[in-house]
């Protein structure tokens, strides 16, 4: 029992939902017009031609109906038309001289044989003499193969072979003890040489092909078997059947589906035959067809008619189940429900009961359900007693339609019924845990994993293990995911998936030291092994090497592209990866926050494979950022990728996860969000990824490109919010890199223009500037003071209400705001930038403005005290000792204003910035003594290192001890101060 009713589904086709329901009103498929089209053409050449036996190429079958292969399906893979292979005069010396590459001889083609061909070769080799060596070394080989002296009748044989090189039976015996001797490759190609010496002995070329078919020479059992079709007399189907079975599996479907539309036609109602038929379509990607054909079977048995039935098989609960299959690869989910209640209906004999169709559910397949919907329905043909019990496989197929639809209860009714089966169905466990984990019920998924579990060795069904620990993972059972991938790690080590999963599972439960040893095995592996991969093609090379005729690779066209169904089948498998590892992200979160190494390493590499998808789609990155987002086209970006890029591919590819432009170009998703994920989640993962890999990895590089990327998308700059965030990021790492005069410049300005006035940032400007000659000359440079400059004039103008020449333009909105007179921060900062420079006068111009207005203002009046003591030691002072004494008093006044509700730390700066004062003027004994104040404070303040001014007190001090001549006071302070 399976719950796939074919081999493969590699895709299929959308259909269009109006014509799948009128299907069963008798639609006819391109399929039947092609055999009507072959009836009416046959009976048009029998009227017309003397059907003897002489030049005829076509194949009669027993009740004289003559079969022509059809031009409408005989297409290559690359959509090519292919020439019939039923060659009567093939030349097998030919044919190895083209398998060994050799020149081919010229000549004309033979004309078609005529049906007595076979007869008169028979003849004239059954006639021929022998030589009397040859028959006497034949007869003792004979002697010897008897009485299993398989060495002397080896030997004998080959002698007779060297004198007669066409000896059938030499060959054929050869073979024979090849095989004995369990050497089926040269018994092989022992029989393939004799059977060429016979070539109208058709059951012999059945027997050659069937053994090379078990060997795995696939295009050897094809020439077999044509040539045994070529030469039957009888026209043996089962040999036709075989080799559209050998076309199906080396993947040429055309001449699949002519060899099966063969046998069909004089086998309409083998079921076997139909099943093969509709693989083919669904491996041609022609669901439709494959769907059709089993409607109209469906349709010919509910309304029989006399040629509907030698036409068509009869249709049960097996054609139901494939029927059904199909509609599930086709997502076609409630005309699937719709068709499973006609059919069964039908199969039931209750065609009657149509008062189901007035609810969206199953009820009349549910015993509980079932009897309180009759007991309220007066319709007196209804019938308590009738058969509503369906196969296990339709239950399963009908849960999983429902699950389709979203109906997650109307599913977990049918799929209960698996738990009540006493069979072993270990398939449909899996099948039924599988669609629900892909749906996202993890506790329901795992009733039935566990189930399947018990049938199966999980040693040979990795993905079911696989599974069992996706699921663990999710419901928070951290052990048994931990054994699951444990187990998937013991048989495929190198898989970087099973480890990241493992290390998640290890962090949860404690095991720290492990899941970072993993995490960094993870890192560390770049490229994944193939050896073993290598090693199982190169067997596979050498066994076909020892076939005569070997099996060619079919080359696919590289402009195939993929059907609709296919584009939604790889976009629904890569959002449910997204979500899976977006869930295993959640899980970690509460850890990273609290600065976990081992959780923020785990989580780095999730969210390295979300962002490699992520920057994948080219639709994010258009020429034109202010253009509106209308779509995603996916696309492989060309620039050089990191370990962490590389690794988040290789994890993406093995997912199946492939952007591919002849896919991704038609299909377009949702504006507000990309697989499962809105852009607000998506934004929040690339910038908590940069903020890692510069806070953990130290690696500000490869986040500032993380940064440089999503700056790009037009998803996040088109939101001013998430612009401006990723702009603090760049300003963030420029101040990390000591990028002052290029980084953190660029962007800073990007703040001051985009927030003109804002006090806050002038303030911010002021703190992006670190303290050092480096960052000093950036600050104070001329190009900061043109822009406050021009900054100045603008708020000056909105005051005088005219313009005023070499002002800024004016980007903010005004309305409702109230400017004061001054702007105080704003005036600040320029007298800043000119103090810096050494231009102290205009400093005191400017910072007088602000002090009329905010003389309260303790950092006003230390920064005028300052540009005034300055100013007093400049060679040009016209008058030294009133500045210097005017400048003393803004300082003191400065202390007064900043002692009020004064903390600890900002007493100690009074006096640091005093005996700092004093120091530079010279006055030793007055800075030493404020110097000790500060030193006063250490015990206060020594827990918080950063704002303690006493180690550069103490150095001060230990200054002017030294140049006083007080070396062991200097020397006391540093042992106390200084010292580590």
């Amino acid at each position: 029992m399976s719950a796939n009713v074919f081999e493969t589904s590699e895709g299929s086709a959308v259909v269009n939902e109006a014509n799948k329901v009128s299907r069963i009103d008798g639609d006819i498929s391109d399929e039947d017009e092609m055999q009507v089209d072959d009836d009416e053409r046959v009976n048009q050449l029998i009227d017309d031609f003397d059907m003897d036996d002489e030049g005829s190429e076509e194949e009669e079958s027993d009740n004289g109906q003559l079969f022509f292969s059809s031009s409408e399906d005989e297409f290559d893979e690359e959509g090519e038309p292919v020439e019939d292979d039923y060659d009567e005069n093939y030349d097998f010396r030919e044919a190895l001289r083209h398998a060994g590459n050799f020149r081919m001889k010229s000549k004309g083609r033979k004309t078609a044989a005529s049906k007595s061909y076979w007869k008169r070769k028979m003849m004239r080799s059954t006639n021929r003499e022998l030589d009397p060596e040859v028959r006497s070394n034949l007869s003792q080989a004979n002697e010897a193969f008897v009485r299993n002296d398989f060495q002397v009748a080896l030997n004998l044989y080959l002698e007779v072979i060297k004198k007669d090189p066409k000896n059938f039976s030499a060959y054929k015996t050869l073979g024979e003890i090849y095989k004995q001797q369990g050497k089926l490759n040269d018994c092989c190609n022992y029989w393939l040489l004799a059977a060429n010496i016979h070539p109208w002995d058709s059951p012999f070329w059945g027997n050659v092909a069937e053994l090379s078919a078990e060997l795995g020479h696939i295009d050897q059992a094809i020439y077999c078997y044509t040539r045994a079709i070529s030469s039957d007399p009888n026209k043996n189907f089962r040999f036709v059947l075989e080799r559209a079975i050998l076309y199906k599996e080396k993947k040429q479907f055309g001449r699949a589906l002519e060899g099966f539309q063969r046998v069909r036609q004089s086998y309409p109602t083998d079921a076997a035959i139909i099943k093969n038929l509709a693989s083919v379509y669904v491996e041609q990607k022609r669901l439709n067809d494959a769907i059709n054909l089993y409607m109209r079977i469906l349709d010919s048995n509910i309304t029989p008619n006399a040629q509907s039935k030698s036409k068509y098989p009869k249709f049960g609960w097996p054609e139901l189940n494939i029927l059904l299959e199909l509609y599930i690869q086709q997502h076609s989910w409630r005309v699937g429900i719709k068709v499973i209640k006609i059919a069964s209906r039908w199969i039931q004999n209750r065609t009657n009961e149509t008062w189901w169709d007035d609810t969206d559910d199953d009820a009349e397949y549910d015993p509980k359900r079932r009897f309180q919907i009759l007991e309220k329905i007066s319709d007196p043909s209804k019938k308590l007693d009738a058969k509503y019990e369906l196969p296990i496989d339709i239950r399963y197929k009908i849960g999983n339609l429902r699950l389709g639809l979203g109906q997650r209860d109307e599913a977990m009714h049918h799929f209960e019924f698996l738990l009540e089966e006493e069979e072993d169905i270990s398939d449909l466990f899996f099948e039924a845990g599988k669609a629900l984990e892909e749906h996202g019920y993890h506790e329901e998924a795992l009733t039935f994993l566990t189930r399947a579990s018990q049938s199966d060795d999980l040693n040979e069904n990795p993905e079911l293990v696989n599974l069992l620990g996706k699921c663990f993972l999710e419901v928070g059972d951290y052990a048994q995911a931990k054994s699951a991938y444990e187990t998937l790690l013991h048989g495929d080590a190198d898989n970087l998936d099973y480890k990241l999963a493992l290390a998640e599972a290890l962090y949860h439960l404690g095991d720290d030291a492990r899941s970072r040893r993993l995490l960094l095995e993870v890192s560390d592996q770049s490229n994944i092994s193939k050896e073993s991969g290598e090693e199982k093609s190169e067997i596979k090379r050498e066994e076909d090497n020892m076939s005569l005729i070997k099996n060619q690779k079919l080359i696919r066209s590289k402009s195939a592209k993929l059907t609709d169904q296919e584009k939604l089948e790889i976009e629904n498998h890569a959002k449910r990866r997204v979500l899976e590892i977006y869930r295993r992200m959640e899980r970690l979160e509460e850890s990273t926050k609290t600065g976990d190494e081992v959780a923020v390493s785990a989580w780095m590499q999730l969210a390295s494979q979300l962002v490699e998808m992520f920057m994948n789609v080219r639709s994010f990155f258009p020429r034109d950022k202010n253009r509106t987002f209308k779509g995603i086209v996916l696309y492989r970006r060309k620039k050089q990728m990191g370990i962490d890029e590389k690794l988040a591919r290789v994890y993406n590819l093995y997912e199946g996860i492939v952007n591919d432009d002849n896919y991704s170009r038609q299909f377009l998703t949702s504006k507000t969000e990309y697989r499962g994920l809105n852009y607000d989640e998506w934004f929040v993962i690339f910038v908590q990824y940069a903020i890692f890999l510069s806070k953990f990895d130290h690696n500000t590089d490869s986040a500032n490109e993380i940064v440089e990327v999503a700056m790009s998308v037009s998803v996040f700059v088109q939101h001013k919010q998430k612009e401006a965030l990723l702009r603090i990021l760049k300003l963030t790492f420029g101040i990390e890199k000591e990028e002052s005069s290029t980084t953190v410049t660029t962007y800073v300005r990007y703040f001051l223009i985009a927030n003109q006035f804002s006090p806050f940032i002038y303030k911010f400007f002021i703190c992006c500037f670190a303290s050092g000659i480096r960052s000093w000359e950036t600050f104070t440079n001329y190009n900061h003071q043109k822009f406050f400059l021009r900054q100045l004039k603008a708020h000056d103008s909105i005051l005088q209400g005219k313009k005023i020449s070499g002002m800024a333009t004016i980007t903010s909105d005004l309305k409702g705001t109230t400017l004061s007179k001054e702007h105080p921060d704003l005036l600040y900062v320029y007298a800043n930038l000119l103090g810096g420079s050494r231009s102290y006068v205009s400093s005191v111009v400017y910072l007088n403005r602000a002090y009329k207005k905010y003389d309260k203002d303790p950092m006003i009046c230390l920064v005028l005290g300052l540009a005034h003591v300055h100013r007093s030691m400049q060679r040009l002072s016209t008058n030294r000792h009133i500045q210097l004494l005017q400048g003393i008093s803004y300082i003191l006044e400065y202390r007064d204003l900043r002692e009020k509700n004064a903390t600890v730390y900002e007493l100690q700066e009074i006096e640091y910035n005093l005996g700092r004062l004093f120091h530079m003027l010279g006055l030793s004994s007055l800075a030493v003594f404020h110097y000790d104040k500060v030193l006063s404070y250490h015990d206060n303040i020594s827990d918080d290192s950063a704002y303690d001014l006493s180690i550069d007190a103490a150095y001060n001090l230990t200054l002017i001890y030294n140049i006083n001549g007080n070396s062991q006071l200097a020397r006391m302070i540093t042992e106390k101060f200084l010292t580590v």
